[in-house]
């Protein structure tokens, strides 16, 4: 990686308001369809998303007007594909120190890139990069985080800045410049710093860390303590007494 910042780039700097659409990843891969190049930065912020993405192919679902729901196009040429799970890793992490700013509450990244708060999620995140020969020719980084919304039909594992916060009348726009913000130091210091750097740092945030926990593992329920997530952005988990390392949808945190 280079030792300079991206020149010119400013996420957010082109943001493409939409008063309700299906998905806004869905949305911004289509103007990129278009003829006519889109900047690096240019972001999507809808006030009703009703056909969110979720990580493993679940459904981000979002109460009208209440929550910050955004996709934002980055195109991390300077990432060979191997490393494709460290910008999954610093936009979690930019996440993460933007909520810190927000709440008391503990903050903490769901391997690979849930952001929870105490032990409710708060935030997802689902990237999709498009590959191009060594490298990522472009992303799509579609960003879910509960801001207003205080129902959640009948869950107990979900929260907001609303509900731990009290104050209900957060100004989603304001937010959303100062969660662009964060992306941008993180993504200036994802092409500045080594991997390895960001990695350490990506740990000392993670959910479950150095805890017994339970995890669904090939259809059984296991005890584990999660160790870190290596350089490959494979999680390594100990169970059983014996290290084991697992891809997405190996393994699930059971939650109750």
């Amino acid at each position: 990686m280079q030792n300079n910042n991206i020149s010119g780039l400013i996420i957010g700097q082109n943001t493409i308001y939409l008063d309700k659409v299906a998905s806004t990843n869905d949305y911004l891969r289509e103007l990129m369809s278009n003829f006519t190049p889109l900047a690096e930065g240019t972001a999507i912020l809808a006030e009703e998303q009703f056909q969110g993405k979720g990580q493993r192919g679940n459904v981000w679902v979002s109460e009208p007007g209440k929550n910050l729901t955004t996709s934002i196009l980055l195109k991390p040429y300077f990432l060979p594909i191997a490393q494709q799970f460290a910008l999954s890793a610093t936009i979690a992490i930019a996440v993460a120190k933007w909520l810190q700013c927000k709440t008391e509450q503990d903050v903490a990244v769901k391997w690979p890139n849930d952001i929870y708060a105490g032990n409710k999620k708060i935030a997802g995140i689902l990237i999709e990069n498009k590959l191009k020969g060594n490298s990522i020719e472009s992303s799509i980084v579609g960003i879910g985080i509960n801001i207003n919304q205080i129902n959640f039909d009948t869950t107990t594992t979900i929260t907001s800045l609303a509900v731990l916060t009290g104050k209900t009348n957060y100004v989603i726009k304001d937010l959303a410049i100062e969660l662009f913000k964060s992306i941008q130091q993180e993504y200036n210091n994802l092409f500045s710093q080594s991997w390895s750097q960001l990695l350490a740092y990506y740990n000392e945030l993670l959910f479950w860390k150095g805890q017994e926990r339970p995890f669904l593992v090939a259809g059984e329920e296991k005890q584990g303590i999660i160790q870190a997530v290596g350089i490959d952005g494979r999680l390594q988990v100990l169970i059983e007494d014996k290290l084991q390392q697992f891809e997405i949808k190996e393994i699930s945190h059971l939650i109750s």
